[in-house]
This record gives C-alpha cells, structure tokens and sequence, in this order.
C-alpha cells in the first residue's frame, strides 16, 4: 500500500516485465535512440523526482549528450514562468476538504502526524488535493531539502539557448490524479503519516535502485504493488503511449533530450521499447 502512495507522490512530484532486447545488465538511466530516419541522434534520461543534492550526479556521458542536444523535453514545461500558479491551481479539491474525507479522530490524528513530519496542520491545506500532500510527506521522510533534476536540467538548457518544451500539461497531469477518487487518495495518505518510518525505509529503497540505475527493478516494484493494478494503464502505459509521437516528430526536427520518470523506461510497454516496436535503434549509453 505504502509503496502505491509513494509512486503516486513521486509521479507528481513531476518500474520485471521487460523486452528481450533489454537484459538485466543494462543498467543506466541513459540511453539514445537512432535510425528510422532520424538525422541525428536523440537521448532518453530517467529521472527520480525526489533526491537529496548529493544524489543528483551529471556524468560526463549525461552532459555530453545534453550538450549534442538542441532541446530538451521534460514531462512538464518547467521553464514555464506559471507553472508553480498552474500546479497550485490544479492542487486544489474542488467541493471537497479533509473534514468530508475524514472522520473527526482520524482527521484530528493525521493533522497531528502532518505537524510532526513538515511542521504544518491540515487545517491549513483543508482543500489541497490529497496527492499534493504525498510530495510534502515525502520531503519529511527524506530529512533533506530535495534537488530537481527537472530544474537543474532547465538551468543547463537555458544556459545553451536550447528550447524548452513538455511532453504534458499541468492540466493534464493534473486531470490522471482526478481519476482517483479523493477517498481514495486521502485514505493512502493516512497510511503514509501514520507509518512514515516504512515510508522512508521504502523511498530509500526506490532512491538505492534509481542510484544503481536498476531501471528493470525499478520498473517491477511499480507493476507489482497489488493497489497499483488498477492504475497502470492511467499512470504508466497510456503515458508512454501517448509520448511516443511527440518524441518521434520532436527527434525528427532536431536532436532532443527527453527527462523524464526513470520508471517510463522499462518494461514491454515502456518508452524503450515502444520506440524499438516503431523501428528505432535504442542503446544504453554509460
């Protein structure tokens, strides 16, 4: 269950099923794809959405690949200078607040457990969305002030004129988590304050095989979390479906850079592989 709460977050915060032309030595975030008409090559960067400074490393290859590039896509427009209006607009319940989703002792003990964890009460974010909350939880099991790759990406492309662009709108992104109803949200938030020791013990873990670059694992501990099922489809493969025809015509115009969450990576359905299936060359880079 807590692994569940802990995707969700990290998907905001914005999986072994894998192909016979992966194997389990293809460990790297990195990869670039070619062929299929493409005049130059493109690269695909696996991100974690939550990671202390000192675990937010460029590598020489990760570097040398975004400087080949002339645009990065990430999943959302981060050099968008409303984006933090757009995702506080789009995180908040509409018609709803924590008094209609909680009992009066549960709401009283998960305020409390919000007051211990990241210094604020529930009263005060009565009306953010549940989802929102998880990213909050999530910094307080971490006991760090978590790094961006998505930020420090932008400030590297910036830097280098290149262009800017998301593979999906706040709105969009927004609009998969309204699909899950509130309920459900705020009872997996519950789990996640009230149990916030295994919560961190289980985002190390997930931090420990995205610093071993274990896209493969990485990918399994999504599709196996039995509340996962239900959403699969949602959060994972109707996404990566969806991405594959912005990422051919972008790549065609222009070598891009596309970051986003490692977990797209691998698996059958997986970004990897999708583009293997339309006739791409696609090799790990280390």
């Amino acid at each position: 269950m807590k692994r569940f709460v802990l995707l969700i977050g990290l998907l905001w915060f914005s999986f072994v099923i894998t192909s016979k032309a992966q194997t389990s030595t293809d460990r790297t975030t990195l990869w670039e794809f070619t062929g299929n008409g493409l005049s130059t090559p493109s690269y695909l960067f696996g991100t974690f959405h939550l990671l202390c400074p000192d675990d937010l490393i460029f590598t020489e290859a990760l570097k040398q690949k975004l400087e080949a590039s002339q645009q990065l896509y990430l999943e959302l427009d981060f050099s968008d200078p409303q984006i933090g209006m757009k995702m506080m607009e789009n995180m908040r319940m509409r018609g709803k607040t924590y008094h209609d989703l909680y009992d009066s002792l549960t709401y009283r003990q998960v305020s409390d457990s919000l007051e211990k964890i990241a210094h604020i009460r529930l009263e005060t974010l009565n009306n953010m969305k549940p989802f929102g909350l998880y990213s909050i939880v999530l910094m307080g099991a971490l006991q760090c002030q978590p790094a961006s790759w998505e930020l420090q990406l932008v400030d590297l492309a910036k830097a280098k004129g290149m262009n800017i662009a998301g593979l999906e709108t706040v709105e969009s992104q927004a609009a998969l988590f309204d699909t899950i109803p509130y309920k459900v949200q705020a009872e997996q938030l519950k789990e996640m304050v009230f149990n916030l020791d295994s919560t961190a013990t289980e985002i190390n873990e997930l931090i420990n095989l995205y610093k071993s670059q274990d896209i493969h694992t990485l990918h399994s501990r999504t599709i196996t979390d039995p509340l996962m099922q239900d959403y699969l489809d949602l959060m994972l493969y109707n996404r990566n479906a969806n991405w594959i025809s912005i990422i051919e015509e972008s790549a065609k115009s222009q070598a891009t850079f596309f970051a986003f969450g490692a977990g797209h990576l691998a698996g059958d359905k997986g970004v990897i592989n999708l583009l293997r299936k339309r006739g791409y060359t696609v090799k790990p880079v280390y």
